[in-house]
């Protein structure tokens, strides 16, 4: 049976359907082939709609996620609203878990919400980096003035970290990028499979960017610093109890690229 919950049985040839642990999926009623099933308990905001005659060839999406590339550098052109919520009507769309729809959005226009919140952020590491010079007293005490532990960040980031402050103070922007738009993608800690949820819309929303000609990079500079500052978070909107898992700047290219750079092969065991 395709209810994931296996609500929906079999019973001596008639089919029973039991709502005690429904997820709302909608799986049921959308594959009956007699359209027998009507899901009027559960409160949808939307009707069914028929399912697409055609969608993208193999080859077509293929390309899609070859050719789309993180970019750092947008012209200063607003992304319109249109635009954008075309970006988050892709991210509705992704699977998650038990159905929990979880993911939300905080869009960030404004430039001087923009800059005040790159300024917060940036200041988080200025702290940082001087502790990992061991200019801070707290630094090796395990958690940091900063609000994280040096373990809570992959070392690749957590060497780069001098760097990026440096290149910020010297005024290139390498946490925004200069980009217009800036999406915080979080979820309520509770839900099942937060992260996961967060992921799925990120993505979805990066390669839809893709397709109306705009460029996007996901900064995790900023997420870490969001979930180390949840206060910060705050005051940009995004709920008590929720946490930022990914943060997406979205602006239109100020650079093409010509080629695809390739790949490591694909890691794979057959059994």
């Amino acid at each position: 049976m395709t209810c994931p919950t296996d609500m929906v049985r079999d019973k001596r040839g008639a089919i029973k359907i039991s709502f005690v642990a429904c997820i709302g999926c909608g799986h049921c009623m959308a594959i009956c082939p007699e359209g027998a099933i009507s899901l009027e308990q559960i409160e949808y905001e939307g009707e069914f709609q028929p399912r697409p005659v055609s969608l993208p060839r193999a080859d077509e999406l293929l390309a899609l996620l070859q050719a789309r590339r993180t970019v750092r550098r947008y012209r200063p052109d607003p992304v319109s609203r249109e635009n954008l919520e075309r970006l988050i009507e892709a991210a509705r769309w992704v699977p998650t878990g038990a159905n929990c729809q979880c993911q939300q959005f905080v869009v960030l226009t404004d430039p001087a919400r923009l800059d005040a919140l790159r300024q917060e952020v940036m200041e988080h590491y200025r702290r940082y980096a001087a502790e990992l010079g061991g200019d801070s007293p707290g630094y090796g005490s395990g958690q940091s003035p900063a609000g994280q532990s040096p373990a809570t960040m992959h070392e690749h980031i957590l060497a780069a970290v001098p760097s990026f402050v440096k290149n910020v103070d010297a005024g290139r922007d390498r946490l925004f990028f200069d980009a217009p738009a800036v999406i915080l993608i979080h979820a309520p800690r509770h839900e099942v499979l937060p992260g996961a949820a967060c992921a799925f819309a990120t993505l979805a929303m990066a390669l839809m960017a893709e397709t109306l000609g705009l460029g996007t990079c996901i900064t995790a500079y900023a997420s870490l610093a969001l979930q180390a500052l949840p206060g910060l978070a705050r005051t940009v909107g995004v709920p008590e109890g929720n946490e930022v898992h990914y943060v997406l700047v979205v602006g239109h290219p100020a650079e093409e690229y010509r080629l695809i750079p390739p790949r490591k092969p694909a890691q794979v065991t057959w059994a």
